[in-house]
């Protein structure tokens, strides 16, 4: 199986851009510049990047994130810069399992967690995550190892920056022959890896990094769907962050009149017997 890693023929933006005049310029100068201003000198320079649906977002995708950039802080020998986000095409995320949740409304839920994380988290040493729409505003698919080279390609232009990848084990392992390198994967439950395995063994040299963490919990996009048609709001509610949660439940019950409906007569049906309870 080919390694799409090494490929080199970088199309670019003028090539994609040409196939859609719609697609946003990132402004990479804007971002990068000033983080490499502040970026502590004789250390390895670097920038998350996790694409995916986010059909829809969820607290573990921002979380991986942190949690990579905790773990590379640790290791003392990298500036961890920013981190990027970048949401698939409609094209792509029309095949998943449905109710799907359109590309504008999955960036707005996207920069809400971003905004929500950094009110949860005050601390100083948390990493700067920016949404990328470069991948999704595209009218056709375009796969993550082309997303990476992309922005790896982007990304040099400012010097040695280097990109790592950062997703699941459960990702990594149904594309473990694209990553032998540049890459941070967060082991979680319920997927259990063999560590005898060389692949599933870290190895700074080539930037591959195999993270355990327990606090890495398994939410899914599934799940939260599946919790919508069980009118599980709770468990809704505990994967993702406040205002997220709000446009979920907006547009899911915009596709669920019937079911709105329904879970307003529940809603009355509670107050008023703990109104009589009182």
């Amino acid at each position: 199986m080919k390694n799409k890693f090494h490929h080199n023929n970088h199309q670019g933006n003028d090539y994609y851009n040409n196939n859609n005049t719609n697609v946003p310029i990132v402004d990479y100068e804007g971002i990068i510049v000033p983080l490499l201003e502040k970026a502590e000198k004789g250390k390895k320079n670097i920038v998350l990047l996790t694409t995916g649906a986010f059909n829809p977002i969820h607290r573990m995708h921002i979380e991986i994130l942190n949690i990579a950039y905790k773990y590379l802080l640790s290791l003392k020998d990298y500036n961890v810069l920013c981190a990027f986000i970048s949401p698939s095409a409609d094209c792509y995320v029309k095949y998943k399992r449905p109710p799907n949740f359109p590309f504008e409304l999955r960036c707005k839920m996207v920069e809400a967690s971003i905004e929500e994380f950094k009110r949860e988290n005050k601390e100083k040493d948390k990493v700067n995550i920016y949404l990328n729409k470069w991948e999704g505003s595209h009218n056709f698919f375009i796969d993550f190892p082309d997303v990476i080279t992309e922005i790896q390609y982007e990304l040099s232009k400012f010097g040695e920056i280097k990109l790592l990848y950062v997703c699941g084990i459960d990702h990594y392992i149904k594309c473990i022959y694209c990553f032998d390198k540049n890459v941070i994967a967060i082991d979680r439950e319920p997927y259990k890896i063999n560590e005898n395995d060389y692949r599933f063994k870290s190895n700074e040299a080539k930037l591959k990094f195999i993270i355990k963490d327990k606090n890495a919990a398994p939410f899914s996009s599934t799940s939260i769907k599946d919790s919508y048609e069980k009118n599980d709001l709770e468990t809704i509610k505990q994967c993702t962050y406040s205002e997220v949660y709000s446009m979920i439940i907006e547009y899911l019950d915009s596709l669920n009149p019937e079911k709105h409906q329904e879970k307003n007569y529940e809603e009355i049906n509670k107050e008023q017997q703990q109104h009589k309870d009182f």
